[in-house]
């Protein structure tokens, strides 16, 4: 049977998994053979109790020895001392191994979720992705928590019970393991049922996180058009339908375990009766008719806990499924074997040349070629859905162009290193994300060697080192999460620090003020003035005053530049941008 991952992927068979996982863990291996060597040490101490109890029937009760009855009960003894630290530490072992494996993969995880490109996040639903670093990652956690241990030592019971039964008395072992055939057999088709089952409570669980996580997040604008009800609603449909996928594997669950609580018994009576009649016959003695009694009663006894942690093992390989489809998303964005470095200082010369892009089959940009000499500051305009902010992410290289190609100093952005895009051109967005700790280490993002002091003179040169003065810890002030400590100015105040302490060659603004008070735009434009100064610059205009301020100004309509000049020649000479400035003095007034 095979798994779908949430994006409809399908993914390896579980021996696949499980082969892939061994191989991404060969650092792990000799302390995986060491819980192996401690779990097999503990089953054979367990196996070898009822070899004990029957010969100490035979050579002490039935002959009368009580020394030998007294050397059964001390070896006895000692075997269940080796059993329970070898168990211990075969549980430490095995969940230390486990954990190792899971930090890794965590790790592993987050780091190619920082890597894909923006298409997938565009398609990608925020809830999913975190349901895969929580509830999936967590799945497999308590797997090895409470189960791994668990199938380890089971299924060692289970071969080493079917070799000691055929030691002991062949043909008795022989009757069982028919039973234990048609235990198998009900075990396929319980696994059959109840994987399909796990399988959609772990790809509805997913839609469940992700329906709350955008319920709470977009509370204002639920309660703003009082819509409770029927995002209640919304939330109900999706609940109920991942109730009923557990109510599935509950339906499963519910017939396989009274099947083999029977054909338990039915095991045990087979050997009672067949056995007991051997003994009377003296083909069998009483302390082996006791040992194969012990053996067929634990010979259940593995394969129903296997099936107790069936659930908790189909759900991490599930887990793992859909770990490994998302690993396998390679980014549409990479950096070339070859890319290299700019060969020496940015001068800020940005080219798109006969650029067409498109979100999938929806054409955006068709031919658009654009040059933005060293040190302009070029606004670009248009109706919403014309493609103004695709030109930025293209400029940003987080998506490249389907035809043509864009450079920054004549080299194509696809043969630079990231590193090399990175320090050349900064996207300052419309809204400054700031990360949960401090404003040094918020500012220091770009350029992680900075030093206070530089710190110190960006506040400076943009005129807001007072403010910062005025903050209860300084540079030390907990930003919190998102930045929540600090107004939305602020905010951007401090992402223009963050983007001027880099010292960029090409600032990409995607409306950095739209969003702020007039005051407020003030103080930032002031500080923009010292960011652009001497760079080239590339702002997504939302407003007319970005326009008004730039050196030049290109107007998109429809994918296509249909008008390029000052922004007093286009009021004058191209009816659209006349026409679109209107519509922006009516908004103000």
């Amino acid at each position: 049977m095979k798994y779908l991952s949430s994006a409809g992927v399908r993914a390896e068979q579980p021996g696949k998994l499980l082969r892939r996982a061994a191989g991404m863990s060969r650092h792990l291996l000799w302390p995986a053979v060491g819980a192996f060597g401690v779990t097999a040490l503990a089953t054979v101490a367990r196996l070898l109790g009822p070899l004990v109890v029957g010969g100490g029937i035979d050579a002490g009760i039935d002959a009368g020895d009580k020394a030998a009855i007294t050397r059964a009960a001390v070896a006895y003894l000692g075997l269940l001392a080796v059993q329970y630290v070898a168990a211990r530490w075969s549980q430490l072992a095995v969940a230390t191994v486990g954990e190792r494996f899971l930090k890794m993969l965590r790790s592993r995880l987050f780091g190619h979720l920082t890597r894909l490109d923006m298409g997938f996040y565009d398609e990608a639903k925020t809830g999913v992705l975190v349901s895969r670093m929580t509830s999936d990652i967590e799945s497999m956690t308590e797997f090895v928590n409470e189960g791994a241990v668990l199938t380890l030592t089971n299924l060692l019971t289970a071969v080493g019970v079917a070799m000691a039964m055929v030691i002991v008395d062949p043909p008795l072992a022989l009757g069982v393991f028919v039973v234990i055939a048609a235990l198998i057999a009900v075990s396929v088709l319980f696994s059959r049922q109840v994987a399909e089952a796990y399988e959609q409570v772990r790809e509805r669980i997913g839609r469940v996180l992700a329906g709350l996580q955008e319920g709470i997040t977009g509370v204002r604008v639920v309660q703003a058009f009082t819509q409770e009800s029927a995002q209640a609603s919304d939330f109900a449909r999706t609940n109920e339908r991942y109730v009923e996928a557990s109510m599935a594997a509950a339906w499963a669950i519910s017939w396989y375990f009274p099947v083999v609580a029977f054909l338990r018994i039915v095991g045990i009576g087979l050997v009672l009766l067949l056995g007991g009649r051997r003994v009377v016959d003296g083909g069998l003695s009483f302390g082996d008719l006791v040992a194969l009694l012990l053996y067929v009663n634990w010979f259940f006894e593995p394969i129903i806990n296997l099936a107790n942690v069936y659930n908790l093992l189909q759900a991490a390989l599930a887990a793992l499924g859909k770990v490994f489809s998302l690993l396998d998303r390679q980014p549409a964005v990479s950096e070339r074997p070859a890319a290299s470095d700019l060969s020496g200082p940015v001068v800020g010369e940005l080219v798109l040349d006969g650029v067409t892009f498109g979100y999938g089959d929806q054409p955006v940009l068709e031919e658009v070629s654009l040059r933005v000499p060293p040190g302009q500051r070029l606004a670009v305009v248009g109706e919403t859905g014309a493609g103004k902010s695709t030109i930025a992410k293209l400029l940003m290289r987080f998506y490249d162009p389907d035809r043509g190609r864009v450079t920054i100093d004549g080299n194509d952005l696809r043969d630079l290193t990231f590193a090399a895009r990175a320090g050349a051109i900064t996207l300052i967005p419309q809204d400054g994300f700031l990360f949960n700790g401090t404003l040094r280490e918020n500012l220091r993002y770009g350029k992680p060697d900075a030093t206070d002091r530089e710190v110190w003179d960006v506040f400076r040169a943009m005129g807001i080192a007072d403010w910062v003065e005025s903050l209860p810890d300084g540079l030390d002030t907990d930003v919190q999460e998102r930045g929540s400590r600090f107004s939305a100015g602020e905010r951007q105040l401090v992402a223009l620090g963050r983007a001027l302490l880099a010292d960029p060659g090409v600032v990409v603004l995607d409306e950095a003020t739209s969003n702020l008070d007039p005051e407020t735009e003030v103080r930032m434009e002031g500080a923009l003035r010292v960011l652009l100064a001497g760079r080239s610059a590339v702002v997504i205009a939302h407003k007319l005053r970005s326009a008004e301020r730039a050196d030049r100004v290109v107007m998109i309509d429809r994918g296509r530049v249909v008008a390029d000049g000052t922004h007093d020649e286009l009021v004058a000479t191209h009816p659209a941008y006349r026409y679109l400035v209107e519509v922006w003095e009516r908004g103000k007034a």
